[in-house]
This record gives structure tokens, sequence and C-alpha cells, in this order.
């Protein structure tokens, strides 16, 4: 019996958008991984990426982000 998958990239995404807007994590390092959860999202639709593999690299992603809190402001 194969893997129900009820992630997406698009939503690792959206979860690593909000972590960078409401202050969760580095801006730097959620920009970063979210520009490559956008990167993964292109290699699937591209079919260089299987949809299993797209979610694995996109929750790794999103568990880096998480990571690192933010510095103080300035």
């Amino acid at each position: 019996m194969g893997v129900i998958m009820h992630d997406t990239p698009q939503a690792a995404l959206s979860r690593i958008r909000l972590a960078w807007s409401s202050r969760r994590s580095c801006g730097l390092v959620a920009a970063a991984m979210g520009i490559r959860v956008e990167r993964v999202i292109a290699l699937q639709a591209e079919g260089r990426l299987s949809p299993e593999d797209a979610i694995k690299h996109a929750l790794e992603a999103e568990a880096v982000a998480l990571c690192l809190r933010p510095l103080p402001r300035p």
C-alpha cells in the first residue's frame, strides 16, 4: 500500500511565508527556503521531480526555515 500524502509543496511554501511574515523564523533563511521550494514546485511541474521527492524537499526546506528565529530588530 502506498503512502497517502496530505501535504503539498505549495502548502509548505505557504507555511514558510507565514513563519517569515509572523517573525517566527529568520527572514533571510525563510526567504531562501521559500525560493528553494518555488524551485521544487517548478521542477515537479516539469516532471523532473516526483511528487514524493518534491514533498520531501519542501518539508526539509520548511524544517530549515523554522530552525532559526529572527534576530532582534535594529
